[in-house]
């Protein structure tokens, strides 16, 4: 069986061991208003989003979803690509992924005004060394989503993409999610830890995702209307839910 948020597991371990990050200052070129992608598939092509409670297996049906339909699995290929674009190193971007550190007033003002679905905004170049680490992480994140899923044939796990991608023809958006017992269950196993832990670790990282989707997309990613498939692995196998996405895919590719 796959590790689900093997990233998040890392963090947790470079936090364990004291590891200090000194603050970096981010390129300007970070927050450069260059138009956004569209982030909508080719013809003939498809895009699949998956949310994920932490400890239901969400990362895992994803990569069999992707080895079964031969689309590319996209999850440490962002941190990847961002670290690499901002020119820092991947344990550091891996740590501000899906998190939120604090942002200035006004800017989380401006964020909480705007349309949260609304991603074609630009900052002005003479604001840009003002903006915040993590805004310029995010920004970057959501472009980096957009080319991907503008390129088509791929499965986006995690990181808004169901909200950035929303509405988009060619785009299926599923959310995997379970009972609280399965996924404690499931943690134990996976990261060798006890019950108490294993709840902690669950709590810890669903407020994490609710205060980042909040932050940046008004939401909490709980609402099913956001999404074509909601499956419950605590009554589906893996292979039930790798099925049941597969046979949406052919459905989903023909939209124009």
């Amino acid at each position: 069986m796959l590790m689900e948020d093997t990233l998040h597991g890392n963090a947790q371990k470079l936090g364990a061991k004291g590891k200090s990050v000194e603050t970096r200052v981010l390129p300007e070129t970070a927050l450069a208003a260059d138009p956004m992608p569209s982030g909508i598939p080719p013809q003939g092509s498809v895009v699949v989003t998956v949310s994920r409670q932490f400890g239901s297996g969400g990362s895992d049906i994803a990569h069999l979803v992707a080895k079964a339909s031969g689309l590319n699995y996209v999850d440490q290929k962002i941190i990847t690509e961002v670290a690499e674009r901002l020119g820092v190193d991947i344990e550091y971007a891996a740590q501000q992924d899906e998190q939120t550190t604090g942002i200035s007033g006004n800017i989380l003002e401006a964020l909480r005004s705007s349309n949260p679905f609304n991603v074609h905004y630009m900052y002005p170049a003479a604001k840009a060394q003002s903006q915040s680490q993590e805004l310029a992480y995010f920004h970057l994140t959501q472009r980096v989503i957009l080319e991907l899923a503008t390129q088509g044939n791929a499965i986006i796990v995690g990181r808004g993409s169901q909200f950035l991608l929303h509405n988009n023809p060619r785009t299926l958006h599923i959310h995997i999610f379970a009972p609280m017992e399965y996924r404690i269950d499931y943690v134990m196993k996976q990261y060798q830890v006890n019950r108490a832990n294993a709840k902690e670790m669950i709590e810890q990282r669903d407020d994490e995702q609710a205060r980042y989707l909040r932050r940046y997309y008004g939401v909490d990613g709980q609402q099913p209307n956001f999404y074509h498939l909601l499956i419950n692995t605590g009554l589906f196998s893996f292979e039930s839910a790798t099925n049941f996405i597969c046979q949406a895919l052919p459905i989903v590719q023909a939209i124009v």
